[in-house]
């Protein structure tokens, strides 16, 4: 079981929601990451989100190790935020000249005809040079 996650885009950049925003409290920096995929930028009325998926590319985000104070509770709460249209599955991550086992939130669904290909595979540089809103969690 990997004890650190790999996130790319609405946990890093804070989706609004209080559980969430705490569990992510409870988990330490470990810096920047790149894990084999392929992101997509999805449309919400609360903002845009990130969708990774298998492929050739490369995604782009960070990550972060367990702490003691990580609880099941914490890991419930970050599956719940991310709801049934993401799976965790363990990826490898190249981050400061080595590899690490992580989770990751990857799609597990069929991507919509609208999803928008970011061939950069960095969220959070599209949305700073989109100017796009990142997806607040209107709960």
């Amino acid at each position: 079981m990997p004890e650190a996650f790999f996130f790319y885009g609405t946990l890093i950049a804070g989706g609004g929601n209080p559980a969430v925003e705490l569990s992510l409290s409870r988990l330490r920096p470990m810096g920047a990451g790149r894990a084999q995929g392929l992101l997509f930028a999805l449309d919400d009325p609360a903002g845009c989100y990130p969708a990774m998926v298998a492929g050739d590319g490369v995604v782009h985000g960070c990550l972060m190790a367990r702490t003691p104070a990580f609880s099941a509770q914490d890991l419930m709460a970050l599956d719940s935020y991310e709801g049934a249209d993401y799976r965790r599955m363990a990826v490898m991550v190249h981050a400061d000249g080595a590899m690490v086992r992580a989770w990751a939130y990857v799609w597990a669904r069929p991507l919509p005809d609208d999803a928008l290909p970011l061939p950069e595979g960095d969220f959070l540089a599209y949305v700073r040079a989109s100017g796009r809103a990142v997806y607040r969690d209107p709960a």
